[in-house]
């Protein structure tokens, strides 16, 4: 185990229109010169960390709602990526967006900057659904941000959806589904409802109400999208063929990423870290928190955190990565998850079953 350059970046954009009632995640409506202050303060961070950087394998631009900024707020940001980081040429450049605050010249901006990925948190299309859950707009701008795209030549579109909501019953979430798929995005990523405690949603419904029907939703999720063309390649992630998330992927199987922004975490290869999550802290230059514990702690964590997705382990890439074999760090673990018929180990791999991807909390909590 040891530290290595960043080879992805995120940057977290603290803003949004309003909070969502399901959302945990630091975010803040934005006062006057708020996003001004926080462009100029970004800046500062990409100088500092620039050197840390090997050149970029994946970007990703998330939230908080990236899309709220205009369109010449989102050029400063996409130019500052630019000037300060070196990227590969294949680059994978994604940005999340609400498909109600994302506008035609504000994608152009993005397209023309390198953008080749866009995350759409379209979450529900069912208005009581999305009324549960908080979601401003009424998607009406959907149709034309994809023809828009399609015509930029953005063909990589990935859709957000959420279930196992409080009152959705799982013919609403299958109609989710294949309206998505009418769209014919290249990805979906399927998260189920977790009723996060800082969240305005969970003081007003017990989670254990919808968890009878969590294993419906979820076997519906493979029913469904197989049918359009997507495989499951993460627990909550589904692609047609050649479109998986490149910069999920690395993320869990270990690799290196530099977060900047308020709330973004970084992981240099032994320590995570992450920035304060708030905005007024971050600006003024407030430490992050570093996570500092053992190399065989750090790779058991990496062991475990690649279980949530179908490929696993190759053990040979992962002793290499961390110095440790499966077996030196969990042994009698992976027998007994094995035994239990959740993960499959042999000589070469070690990854979940269909099983194991549905218990995974329980194959991180043996493995950790």
């Amino acid at each position: 185990m040891q530290v290595r350059p960043y080879q992805s970046l995120y940057v977290h954009v603290p803003f949004c229109a309003a909070k969502c009632a399901y959302c945990a995640f630091y975010s803040k409506i934005p006062q006057s010169s708020e996003i001004q202050n926080y462009l100029s303060r970004l800046e500062i961070e990409f100088a500092q960390k620039q050197a840390q950087c090997q050149e970029l394998r994946s970007i990703f631009i998330g939230g908080g709602t990236p899309s709220i900024l205009d369109a010449a707020q989102l050029q400063s940001l996409f130019s500052l990526i630019r000037k300060y980081f070196r990227l590969i040429d294949d680059c994978e450049f994604s940005m999340e967006a609400n498909p109600d605050s994302l506008t035609v010249d504000k994608l152009q901006a993005a397209k023309a900057h390198g953008l080749n990925r866009l995350s759409l948190g379209v979450q529900s299309f069912n208005p009581k659904i999305r009324e549960t859950i908080g979601r401003q707009g009424k998607l009406d701008r959907l149709e034309e941000i994809l023809s828009a795209a399609q015509a930029m030549q953005l063909h990589d579109i990935n859709f957000d959806l959420i279930y196992n909501i409080p009152g959705q019953s799982l013919q609403d979430w299958q109609n989710d589904l294949r309206r998505a798929c009418a769209y014919a995005p290249t990805h979906l990523s399927a998260y189920a409802l977790i009723l996060e405690e800082k969240s305005a949603l969970a003081s007003k419904f017990n989670q254990e109400n919808d968890e009878q029907y969590f294993e419906a939703f979820w076997q519906s999720c493979d029913e469904i999208l197989s049918e359009y063309g997507f495989s499951r390649y993460e627990i909550a992630n589904f692609a047609k063929p050649s479109y998986q998330c490149r910069h999920n992927q690395e993320v869990w199987h270990g690799q290196t990423y530099l977060g900047c922004g308020p709330a973004a975490a970084s992981f240099d290869g032994m320590n995570r870290c992450s920035n304060p999550a708030n905005l007024e802290n971050w600006l003024q230059g407030a430490k992050p928190e570093i996570d500092q514990i053992s190399p065989e702690a750090r790779a058991r964590e990496i062991l475990a955190f690649a279980m949530r997705t179908c490929a696993g382990w190759n053990k040979e890439e992962f002793t290499a990565l961390t110095g440790y074999t499966a077996e030196e760090l969990r042994k009698d673990e992976i027998e007994h998850l094995t035994g239990l018929g959740l993960i499959i180990n042999n000589d070469k791999y070690m990854y979940p079953t269909p099983k194991g991807l549905l218990f995974n909390d329980y194959i991180l909590e043996m493995m950790i």
